[in-house]
């Protein structure tokens, strides 16, 4: 599971150099490792364009079954007049996931994709369980 809460893209740049100590591996994890097991990706800064590293950030999200949560009131957006969610990002997350892309705006309708991996959404909340 990854949230990023509103890191930015030299955050993500940063993250490149990380290694994590793991009981019983002799060598360190690399942080870019963990990227590649991720199921489940909160986008970062309500999938605004300088929120997600597309090349040592998403591009190395690699699960067939990776789900990505976008937390996001579309109209307040439009009203702050913010490119939320950013077209070409919210595009890539659509390849990356199958179309397991889901948006928290009550108005938003849960994709077909989404609900198929498990995605449950109400007007109140939205649960998602690994299998």
């Amino acid at each position: 599971l990854l949230f990023v809460g509103d890191a930015q893209v030299g955050n993500w740049q940063s993250w490149a150099a990380l290694q994590f100590k793991v009981p019983g591996r002799e060598t360190p994890l690399p942080a870019h490792d963990l990227l590649a097991r991720t199921v489940f990706y909160k986008v970062g800064h309500h999938c605004s364009h300088n929120a997600t590293l597309r090349e040592g950030g998403l591009e190395l999200m690699t699960r067939k079954d990776l789900v990505a949560f976008i937390p996001l009131d579309k109209a307040t957006a439009q009203k702050q007049k913010w490119d939320m969610p950013a077209g070409p990002l919210f595009t890539r997350l659509g390849e990356k996931t199958g179309g397991r892309v889901v948006i928290s705006d009550v108005k938003e309708k849960l994709t077909p994709e989404a609900a198929a991996a498990g995605v449950i959404a109400t007007e109140t909340c939205i649960d998602y369980y690994l299998k």
